[in-house]
């Protein structure tokens, strides 16, 4: 993953990789997968970034995500077993401000004695707008963002930092795949949706003390109906707090972080054709999530989360 970025009149290469891995069990079909905008020394792993990537400057950013599911009685031979997602994310900056990213999933869906469905997800796009609460010129308010407060720029500061976030996916994804009896999958198990989407979000970010930052973000993800019916909506909310326990600027592995996450997913039950609702879809699911970035030089990110289930509904 390379990212060409402008600065100071010439230009540098970023690698910014994000590991995501769900090692607990979730409820069947109650996990879409998704892409935040999290990059940057000391940034979350699954909850997004406020921070933005500056005028003309580039990133690309990959993240892959493993679910496993939880295997009901009920629901035997045909179990859900597995979900892995890969989600390259391309961003610019268009101003110090604004920022654009468009998203290409992959998505791989296993189901017991059924097999496998898998193949390309629906193009998004994610629009964010970042502004703070802080002081410029000696006159504290509220400002957007300048070139001091983008990517390359440093993390934990003492302004709240925020950002505004609109996006959509266009329905590019497979969503015909085929099981083992020659019948279309359900629409849980197709790697796209068959549908756009349209999410809103709102990003806040602030250093609460020295080498300690705090972050949150909620979203509402809304699906459009289509002939066979309508993917349930999503809703998250999504807290981290991220604590820097080694900094050396020039050196190989320039900073690390502890990063402890709570990441809320409330999913809205899926419609049939008829309208009707499908009981074994949707759901809310809480997870507690340790994890760890660190910072190589400049311009290198690798984090890893892994997502503890605490309940669902």
């Amino acid at each position: 993953m390379l990212t060409g970025r402008r600065h100071n009149h010439y230009f540098a290469c970023i690698i910014l990789f994000a590991f995501i891995l769900l090692i607990n069990e979730a409820s069947s079909y109650a996990h879409h997968g998704g892409v935040s905008t999290a990059f940057g020394p000391g940034a979350p792993i699954e909850t997004a970034s406020p921070l933005a990537l500056g005028k003309g400057n580039f990133l690309l950013y990959e993240k892959f995500e493993y679910v496993p599911f939880e295997h009901k009685d009920h629901a035997d031979p045909e179990n859900i077993d597995t979900f892995t997602f890969f989600n390259t994310l391309v961003g610019y900056g268009f101003t110090d401000a604004i920022s654009v990213y468009a998203i290409l999933p992959v998505a791989i869906k296993e189901q017991d004695s059924l097999g496998t469905s898998s193949g390309l997800g629906d193009l998004g796009f994610i629009f964010q707008y970042g502004f703070k609460y802080g002081e410029r010129d000696g006159i504290r308010g509220l400002y957007g963002y300048g070139a001091e407060d983008s990517y390359g720029a440093e993390y934990s500061t003492d302004d709240l930092k925020m950002a505004l976030q609109a996006g959509f996916t266009v329905p590019t994804g497979e969503t015909s795949n085929r099981d083992n009896k020659g019948e279309i999958f359900d629409m849980g198990m197709q790697p796209g949706f068959d549908a756009p989407t349209f999410q809103f979000g709102f990003v806040a970010s602030k250093m609460i003390f020295p080498h300690f930052t705090l972050t949150g973000d909620t979203s509402l993800t809304v699906f459009a109906e289509h002939n066979d019916g309508k993917p349930g909506n999503e809703i998250r909310l999504n807290a981290a707090g991220g604590y820097e326990i080694y900094e050396k600027k020039n050196g190989f592995l320039s900073r690390f972080d502890i990063i402890a996450e709570s990441n809320l997913l409330h999913l809205t039950k899926d419609q049939d054709d008829e309208n009707e609702t499908d009981d074994a879809t949707g759901g809310t699911i809480l997870y507690l999530s340790p994890g760890l970035r660190a910072t190589f030089g400049k311009h290198v990110s690798i984090g890893m989360l892994v997502k503890l289930q605490r309940g669902k509904t």
